[in-house]
């Protein structure tokens, strides 16, 4: 299976996921046991999207991700698309008897092991290949992953968010039962950073992760607990409480 390259461009593109010829018009549901052996290392460029877990990954979800790394990325850069959706999957109409073999094939899907490499990036730094892939949320709020779609009052050249900034956000993943649910836009403060940041007495400090809090139109938390350390920064931007619900403030 080849990969194909696609430049990060703002103008509207469409591209093609429907396969020009397959030998089969159905197929089985088969397996996903077992783990990616091909298509599991960097081929192209520098920084990759793998996945952790097996999954059905439809031709809408790959192009919508591709459309997000592109809008935060901007002109920066390429990106290539490692996976294609080869597999039909057919569905049936609501209120049908039973037999009369599967349906018509509705959509197509691509067959995702874990360690399969997703997506690539190229000619960008880490921190704006970081943060165009996910930041993750660290509040009992319910969102677990969040990815960026705008920094609220930066100038336009500005293609990553630092700590302190306020940013709108869409939630990529939630736990169930919660008051935010997935595919919700929200706002959110950034209180940690992969990237280093020098404090003003001199102090370099660098977290292990992207981590933000979600906020509502005032600056307050959603959640009522804060997970981890956070910046000292952010009680001078205001976000005392915040920082009031951290456990440990650096």
């Amino acid at each position: 299976m080849s990969s194909f390259g696609v430049e990060m461009e703002l103008r509207k593109r469409t591209i093609d996921y429907n396969p020009k010829r397959t030998r089969f018009r159905k197929q089985h549901r088969g397996r996903m046991k077992g783990k990616s052996f091909r298509g599991n290392r960097i081929c192209f460029g520098r920084y990759a999207l793998q996945a952790l877990e097996p999954a059905w990954i439809t031709a809408r979800q790959i192009e919508a991700g591709r459309r997000a790394i592109t809008r935060y990325a901007r002109r920066g850069g390429k990106i290539w698309v490692r996976i294609f959706p080869d597999k039909p999957v057919t569905l049936r109409p609501t209120e049908t008897r039973m037999g009369s073999g599967k349906g018509s094939p509705e959509y197509w899907v691509a067959v995702v092991k874990p360690g399969r490499i997703l997506y690539e990036m190229g000619g960008v730094s880490e921190t704006v290949a970081r943060a165009a892939i996910s930041i993750a949320a660290t509040d009992n709020s319910g969102a677990r992953k969040l990815m960026c779609i705008r920094v609220i009052g930066a100038a336009g050249n500005q293609r990553y968010a630092r700590i302190g900034d306020v940013i709108v956000a869409v939630i990529k993943d939630a736990l169930p039962q919660m008051p935010l649910e997935r595919s919700e836009v929200i706002r959110a403060v950034i209180v940690r950073t992969c990237k280093e940041f020098k404090c003003e007495d001199g102090i370099i400090i660098r977290y292990d992760d992207n981590a933000a809090v979600i906020i509502d139109q005032k600056g307050n938390p959603k959640g009522t607990r804060v997970f981890g350390a956070i910046a000292e920064e952010l009680r001078e931007l205001n976000f005392t409480k915040i920082v009031s619900l951290a456990p440990e403030v650096l």
